[in-house]
């Protein structure tokens, strides 16, 4: 294995732990969500909060799989 092959398998490797954890912050987060917006108590300024940061890792998570998605493309030369 050329030290290429191995640049880009550690740079898959980092790129799907870094996706894992903002899954696993994304479930999170949408539990927290689910649980201010059941509550009526916790209404307005929590729950837009709550929904914003939930918004957020839904975003990164997708950046995260475009980068993804692009390497694995340079691996099969789809450049």
């Amino acid at each position: 294995m050329s030290s290429l092959d191995l640049d880009i398998d550690s740079q898959m490797t980092s790129l799907e732990l870094e996706w894992r954890q903002a899954y696993e912050s994304s479930i999170q987060l949408r539990a927290q969500y689910q649980a201010l917006a059941a509550s009526s108590a916790n209404g307005g300024r929590k729950l837009d909060l709550a929904l914003e940061r939930l918004d957020r890792t839904e975003a990164l998570k997708a950046r995260i799989m475009a980068k993804i998605e692009r390497l694995e493309d340079s691996i099969l030369g789809k450049d």
